[in-house]
């Protein structure tokens, strides 16, 4: 009996070894299929939400910026997007600014609600959008389904200051421009 619960013993802890040193280990999937629908195809001058990449339950959506006359030396979003459907993960480089940090700041009260903010370092220059480029990419994971049509809303657009969104240009203040959203839906 007392050599039957030792091998126990000793069969636990290989488990347990075996499983703290996988790293293969991956999450359970969700089962949803992420989808965004953007509100508007990229129009001159403005800004809009696009898909980018889907992964499992992950989806990323790129901040596309189209033919804005004015050099852009940084963004400022104040996002707003379904949180009883989905979470904000990360943001990262588009292929606009020279490479540097995405800022983020989830509001604590709000699960549906972030700030990004991405500029340029000086001594580096402002940059032209010529077409579509992207600024910033952003990623989210869905974990449940549904979504209602327009639920991916920039607020505050064309307003200086921390709690709005806006393109800015070389002296930071806002360039006006038009701002699309679209939908985030799980299925």
């Amino acid at each position: 009996m007392r050599a039957l619960r030792v091998s126990e013993m000793v069969l636990m802890c290989l488990a347990a070894f075996a499983c703290k040193g996988a790293s293969s280990l991956s999450p359970v999937p969700l089962g949803v299929v992420p989808d965004f629908e953007p509100a508007a195809t990229p129009s001159s001058s403005s800004v809009s939400l696009q898909k980018s990449e889907i992964s499992g339950e992950h989806i990323t959506l790129d901040v596309v910026v189209k033919d804005v006359s004015e050099p852009i030396s940084g963004i400022a979003i104040k996002l707003t997007f379904p949180g009883d459907i989905a979470l904000f993960e990360s943001c990262a480089d588009g292929d606009l600014l020279p490479p540097s940090t995405c800022y983020v700041s989830q509001t604590p009260l709000h699960t549906n609600e972030v700030f990004i903010g991405r500029t340029i370092i000086n001594p580096e220059q402002p940059v032209s959008a010529v077409g579509n480029r992207t600024i910033v990419r952003i990623k989210f994971l869905l974990f449940h389904v549904g979504g209602l049509p327009d639920n991916v809303v920039f607020e505050a657009q064309n307003l200086g200051g921390g709690d709005a969104t806006a393109l800015l240009d070389a002296a930071g203040d806002p360039i006006i421009v038009t701002w699309h959203g679209g939908m985030l839906s799980g299925s």
